[in-house]
């Protein structure tokens, strides 16, 4: 109860000092003279909050926690500040209605933090950054494939199974007239049926690059010509890389703790 209460009064003060935080994370610290650096493990329940959903397994939401812990610290290592990575969640948060949630289920991110303070995960003894996406088509994607990087090489497609059960894993989307069925030729596609090429009348494009230009919720699509419209189905939400949540969330309810659950999506790394 007093560690809940110390928390509790610990947010409180989170909340009231959120215009001070921003106006430091705009302004710089010359704006604050009082300034001390941001501690990690405090700020983190909050970065986690707006990754996944309370609704998951705590076991799952601890996964989660460990790869933001460990993008963060990539992060700082490359010169990035703490302060300028919390920038975006904390002027997030400053919105009441996305406090005021974040208050009604911060207990779980607490836990999440706690149980798993300062664990990260490396490859090869460094930290790398970890992608992560809500489901996939059933497998994770190859990093190296998709990226044409061998630095990437740690990111290893793996099957997740269970990703094909979810209710939310196809998607439809209509665009009158034939043109875009007409003018849009899918070149290669990877293992797991992500679009890695296409070309869009004269122009050459990258899947991803689609995805995002047309707004899509994954690169794996099909294009179908249904009358006079042109439907776009896709499969999965995100880019397919990493660590699927969606199916990391089924594996826990299996009764996977945090450890396997990273294990399963990232076999080449070690939690440390």
């Amino acid at each position: 109860m007093k560690e809940y209460l110390s928390t509790g009064l610990a947010l409180l003060a989170i909340i009231l000092l959120l215009p001070f935080l921003l106006t430091f994370l705009i302004s710089g610290e010359n704006a604050c003279p009082l300034y001390k650096p941001p501690d990690l493990e405090k700020y983190l329940p909050a970065v986690v909050y707006l990754q996944i959903p309370h609704t998951h397994h705590l076991e799952n939401i601890k996964a989660q926690t460990i790869l933001a812990r460990t993008n963060i610290q990539a992060q700082l290592e490359n010169k990035s500040s703490l302060s300028a990575i919390l920038k975006k969640p904390l002027a997030y948060l400053a919105h009441e209605q996305e406090i005021l949630r974040f208050l009604r289920t911060y207990k779980r991110y607490i836990q999440a933090a706690r149980a798993t303070r300062g664990q990260i995960l490396t490859y090869q003894g460094k930290k790398v950054p970890l992608p992560y996406c809500y489901v996939t088509t059933g497998g994770t994607r190859d990093g190296t494939a998709l990226l044409h990087s061998e630095g990437y090489s740690y990111l290893v497609s793996v099957d997740t199974p269970q990703d094909r059960q979810a209710e939310n894993l196809l998607s439809s989307f209509y665009y009158p007239g034939i043109d875009h069925y007409q003018n849009i030729e899918i070149l290669s596609r990877d293992e797991n049926g992500y679009v890695l090429t296409l070309r869009a009348g004269d122009q050459l494009m990258s899947g991803e690059g689609f995805r995002r230009m047309m707004d899509l919720p994954s690169s794996a699509f099909t294009l179908q010509q249904i009358g006079g419209q042109t439907r776009i189905l896709c499969q999965g939400q995100g880019h397919g890389l990493g660590f699927s949540q969606y199916g990391g969330n089924v594996l826990a309810s299996q009764g996977k703790k945090y450890d396997e659950i990273l294990r399963s999506y990232f076999p080449k790394l070690t939690l440390n």
